[in-house]
């Protein structure tokens, strides 16, 4: 039909996930943005499946149908669109129809596909409708669009343009990443508190990242409730291959990232070495990482204490990960939640620090006389340090000889400036650079 088309149209992004199958949304996606120099928010919906197109979850079908009726319930005007491309109106349409008639909303019927041949049955059909407003449109080629949002800002007060300032406050990006049904949207809705992202006991529900912004601690944050990451044995087509981009995508945009695995899957006494994998490639991407090992309200395991074995997979498994900070959660009664954001926050403040050069440059100068490196010297010298980027915190080092320098001695360098300026638990980079001795061509 192409809601999630028109909704990337109108919000100027690449979000919602576009492809084309029936029932590719299915959950709500809002967004806040400016049209035509006019602030409004844009909420795109699941459409009205049927229990067929949703797998046979007919418990999912009704919260979905309800999903849609509060959103109308609590929206200024609806935009109803139908797809041009069909022979005429159909029950379908007319069901959604009849839902926004009795809602008492003003409506803007947006016929998509409108640049099709056979768009003109479902055009003249839905003139009947009773809709004061119908617009031809091409979400995916703009056709059209100019109109709509000129039909969509006649409803938008211009009062609405004093309750925004030029300048906004930075928001932390925080991704939250997982394989399928770890209960990723569930702590989402946990932080949030309320029901923003659909839940439900099975594989795929998610298939799309959504941003939804919240304060915690004074702080802005903006959190992305993402797909669940498949092994790519398991993807088996085009769609799935586009879900799990997108989840990837968002994690590779974040700023600090929460790893959510299912706690019961520690039954076994270890933790599964895909899981382990994801925490790997997101430290390689040099994001602040925490795991929240979700669901631990049906374990053994007593929330405020950590299984000695997680510390041991952590350690033997990825180098780099055995400074991740992790905790035991739970979504559904809000376990540790509070605790999981704090240590979210300690993570992404370390993740922005800038470190002066004169401290770099002493703390430099004492690593090398303190014997660790002292049996090098004679093959390359460490000259002068100095940071050149945060997110995370990078750094330069000159260096003569730097073919000289082998990778246990690389990794002594960086364990020593972690700890000592307290960045254990976060990525950082070190770039060593050749200089050139006085003389020296």
């Amino acid at each position: 039909m192409g809601k999630s088309t028109l909704f990337n149209r109108l919000t100027h992004g690449r979000e919602a996930v576009v492809f084309n199958r029936p029932g590719v949304t299915r959950d709500l996606r809002e967004r806040h943005t400016e049209l035509l120099n006019k602030r409004a928010t844009i909420v795109d919906t699941p459409g009205l499946f049927d229990a067929f197109s949703l797998g046979g979850h007919l418990d999912l079908m009704r919260f979905v149908r309800s999903e849609i009726g509060r959103v109308i319930g609590e929206s200024s005007l609806i935009i109803l669109v139908l797809d041009g491309t069909s022979p005429g109106i159909t029950p379908s349409d007319h069901e959604i129809t009849q839902l926004v008639r009795k809602s008492g909303k003003p409506v803007i019927v947006a016929i998509n596909k409108a640049d099709r041949r056979d768009a003109a049955a479902v055009y003249s059909e839905a003139t009947e409708l009773g809709f004061e407003r119908v617009i031809k449109i091409s979400a995916e080629h703009g056709d059209g669009i100019d109109l709509l949002l000129e039909s969509i800002c006649d409803f938008i007060p211009d009062e609405e343009l004093q309750k925004h300032t030029d300048v906004s406050e930075q928001a932390m990006r925080l991704a939250i990443i997982g394989r399928p049904n770890t209960g990723k949207s569930a702590i989402v809705n946990s932080i949030i508190g309320e029901c923003k992202r659909l839940v439900g006991d099975f594989v795929g529900l998610t298939r799309e990242s959504a941003e939804l912004e919240f304060r915690f601690k004074g702080r802005l944050i903006k959190i992305i409730d993402t797909p669940g990451l498949r092994r790519k044995s398991k993807i088996t087509d085009t769609l799935e291959m586009i879900v799990d981009s997108n989840g990837r995508n968002a994690y590779r945009n974040a700023d600090a990232v929460i790893l959510v695995i299912d706690a019961s899957s520690l039954i076994c006494g270890e933790v599964e070495s895909y899981d382990l994998k994801i925490a790997a490639d997101i430290v390689k991407e040099g994001k602040a990482l925490i795991i929240a090992f979700n669901k631990c309200d049906i374990t053994p395991f007593k929330p405020h204490d950590t299984p000695a074995f997680l510390q041991r997979n952590f350690r033997t498994s990825f180098a780099q990960l055995k400074e991740v900070p992790f905790l035991l959660v739970s979504a559904l009664l809000r376990i540790n939640i509070n605790k999981m954001l704090k240590l979210t926050l300690l993570a992404y403040d370390k993740y922005s620090r800038t470190v002066k050069t004169s401290d770099l440059n002493s703390w430099l100068r004492s690593m090398c006389q303190g014997g660790g490196l002292q049996s090098c010297a004679a093959r390359f010298s460490l000259k002068y340090i100095t940071q050149v980027g945060t997110s995370p915190p990078t750094f330069l080092i000159f260096i003569s000889n730097k073919s000289n320098i082998q990778e246990s001695q690389r990794r002594f360098i960086a364990n020593n400036l972690r700890s000592h300026f307290g960045l254990k638990d976060v990525p950082i980079r070190i770039i060593l650079r050749n200089r050139r001795e006085p003389g020296n061509r």
